[in-house]
């Protein structure tokens, strides 16, 4: 399925929660995320386990409960495109909880409503596969208007980080300036650690 390869690409490195003022940085690279949520895919589709299922479908009731209908047909129709389903919501389920963990409720917020447009895109794409020639133009413009809303909450999820990034910049250059107007007690902090440690007895 395209579209859900082209969210995961995507999504992970705008929804990677930066660490809020003292907490240690996160130690989940983007590039890592995406191989974790891979791997978290492949594994529920693998073992389709009731539980992961109950996960995937709490998550499309919370993102977009009118689709619940689509899902149930989805897993009567087919088996395997249903699992393909149920294994994205579940692993977006995951990743929402790992920026809740954050404690950065801003950007969950978005990446709900961000997922829950894609939730819809999924649904447009398999009815797009099977539908007439004629009925195809109308669909596709919904998918154009589902595109516009998902472009928007990704402009929303930079704004975010741009907004990390100048938070961390103006810390630093706040500790910079704090070092450079204690210079003398850092010096002399440092040249009597140094005299302590030369007499200490061996």
């Amino acid at each position: 399925m395209v579209v859900r390869k082209l969210f995961m690409a995507g999504a992970l490195i705008l929804v990677t929660p930066m660490p809020a003022a003292g907490q240690g940085a996160n130690p989940q690279h983007p590039d890592m995320q995406a191989m974790q949520m891979q791997a978290r895919i492949h594994l529920i589709m693998m073992t389709r386990s009731p539980d992961d299922e109950a996960t995937g479908r709490a998550w499309l009731e919370k993102i977009a409960p009118d689709l619940m209908p689509s899902l149930d047909a989805l897993k009567q129709a087919s088996h395997d495109e249903y699992w393909a389903e149920i294994a994205q919501l579940a692993a977006q389920q995951g990743m929402a909880s790992n920026i809740l963990f954050y404690k950065d409720t801003a950007r969950a917020d978005v990446v709900t409503k961000m997922f829950g447009v894609e939730a819809q895109a999924r649904v447009q794409q398999r009815t797009y596969r099977t539908a007439t020639a004629a009925s195809r133009p109308a669909i596709r413009a919904k998918i154009e208007a589902l595109m516009t809303r998902h472009f928007d909450f990704e402009d929303q999820l930079r704004s975010l980080e741009v907004a990390d990034i100048e938070r961390r910049l103006a810390e630093v250059r706040a500790e910079n300036q704090r070092r450079r107007d204690n210079r003398s007690e850092f010096i002399k902090f440092a040249v009597d650690d140094i005299i302590r440690d030369a007499i200490r007895p061996r």
